[in-house]
């Protein structure tokens, strides 16, 4: 008897769910998956599915498209078909921009799919594969959107497991999107749990190599800087399995003029012992924003100007002109980015500098602005977007209507024509130390109410001169 012809994947032109999604192509399959490009047939919107089907365990019927096993047991492939939709329904009740959301879940074909829309881009390790390694300050503004992402899933007590470069995706926006939640997990941080040891070699901390073991944010954080460490060099990491005969190369010994305080950061975070890491994003944001200051370079911003897909519109921005008071603003920089963790307790560092009054830039009442980008259900600017005033455009990310993180602020005209402000905004205010670029001019410090320079370094990049500003006094230092 002839035996059926039988592939892996489902043919093009296949429908799913009674018609509702169409196949288009194959985008990839690893061991418990395909992935597929698929259509909705009636809203024409394009969707990822992900159909569960273990690699070496499972043949299709080319006619039926139906699902049969071959040396694995009906039981245990119920166990682990079981697992991929409870994942799915954990993570459909996630809502976070950086974040691909599942919409949809359902079985057929003997087996089950899940449903996520599809996200526009390039991955980043396509991105760094074809144009080398990131300037050090685009590296940052990724390496923050990523973290506030994951700290928005250890609030819901998820681990990721499996943060890589193949998994981030990079829109045309410039923004960074979690695209693959494969081997996510449910967690109690820091404690012994049985979790399947999936991993991705270089990315994955020694922890993961045992079903059984200690994990928390820690496992996660090693992942990041492992992921940092190759966009800034160019260079997957080597496996921390194999870090016990061999060291890793320093990325500033690959990178010589990377700062050292980032050199600092990514060794902490990829510390083989989870109790040297940094124990929460929080405390890893905090390295990140630090080094900022004491390395002079930019941090946190976009390389290029947001173009979000919406209509312009006028809005009125009503607000008060009281100034604010910071207390280890570095603290309340990090915390606004990346939210609290729900299952630690706050970090709480040793102050950096007195307590002061820093009343930023702030936008006055009821001034108005033409606006470009992203907006919340009330029409108001959420999200990426654009900005322009009478004298000065914003470029950044809004919430609730008011400028808050990443961004960069150009002054079009007036005395401070020229200059761009490089910060993290809290509700329309910088709140720390930035980065000025005026000209050949490069400030990195605190500025006073006026956005003029008062405490922090200035150098002029075509002179070399560097001065030390203290309550806006300058002074040379080198030449």
């Amino acid at each position: 008897m002839e035996n059926t012809p039988q592939i892996k994947q489902l043919a093009v032109g296949t429908t799913l769910c009674n018609g509702k999604y169409v196949i288009e192509r194959v985008i990839g399959e690893g061991g418990f998956g395909i992935t597929y490009f698929a259509r909705h047939t009636l809203l024409n919107h394009a969707f990822v599915i992900k159909e569960f089907f273990v690699s070496g365990r499972c043949v299709r019927d080319t006619h039926h498209h139906t699902i049969s096993l071959q040396d694995i047991s009906p039981e245990m492939f119920a166990k682990y078909r079981q697992r991929f939709v409870d994942e799915a329904k954990t993570l459909i009740n996630l809502d976070h921009p950086g974040v691909v959301k599942v919409v949809d879940i359902f079985e057929e074909n003997n087996t089950s799919y899940i449903v996520m829309p599809f996200v526009e881009g390039e991955t980043l390790q396509h991105v760094v594969d074809t144009r080398g390694k990131l300037p050090y300050d685009v590296a940052v503004n990724y390496m923050a959107q990523l973290s506030e992402a994951i700290a928005y899933i250890h609030g819901k007590h998820i681990l990721h497991r499996d943060i890589k470069p193949d998994n981030l995706m990079i829109t045309p926006e410039n923004k960074v999107v979690l695209i693959d939640f494969g081997s996510a997990r449910e967690f109690v941080n820091d404690e012994v749990q049985r979790h399947t040891a999936i991993l991705t070699q270089g990315y994955a901390p020694p922890e993961q190599y045992a079903s059984t073991s200690r994990k928390g944010n820690y496992t996660d954080i090693y992942a990041i800087g492992a992921v940092f460490y190759f966009a800034i060099t160019g260079q997957k990491p080597i496996d921390s399995a194999s870090r016990s005969i061999e060291q890793l190369v320093e990325p500033i010994k690959i990178v010589p003029n990377l700062p050292i305080e980032a050199n600092r950061t990514i060794m902490k975070a990829m510390q083989l012992k989870p109790e040297d890491r940094h124990q929460t994003i929080q405390e890893f944001m905090i390295d990140l924003v630090g080094k900022e200051a004491a390395s002079g370079k930019v941090a946190g911003t976009s390389t290029k100007k947001p173009t979000a897909k919406s209509k312009s519109k006028t809005l009125p921005i009503i607000l008060g002109a009281v100034g604010l008071v910071v207390v280890a603003g570095i603290v309340v920089l990090v915390l606004a980015l990346v939210g609290k963790d729900k299952n630690v307790a706050e970090v709480k560092p040793e102050p950096l500098v007195e307590e002061v009054v820093q009343p930023q830039f702030m936008l006055s009442s009821g001034e108005e602005y033409t606006y470009n980008g992203e907006t919340d259900s009330f029409g108001k600017p959420n999200g990426l977007g654009t900005a322009v005033f009478d004298d000065r455009e914003y470029n950044g990310y809004f919430k609730n209507g008011n400028m808050d993180g990443y961004g960069e602020l150009t002054f079009t005209s007036g005395p401070k024509e020229g200059r761009v402000y490089k910060a993290a905004f809290v509700n329309n205010r910088i709140v720390d130390t930035c980065t000025v670029v005026s000209g050949k001019n490069v400030f990195v410090g605190l500025l006073n109410g006026n956005m003029d320079y008062d405490n922090g370094t200035l150098v002029n990049e075509e002179t070399n001169e560097t001065y030390i500003i203290t309550n806006g006094n300058f002074e040379l230092k080198t030449r």
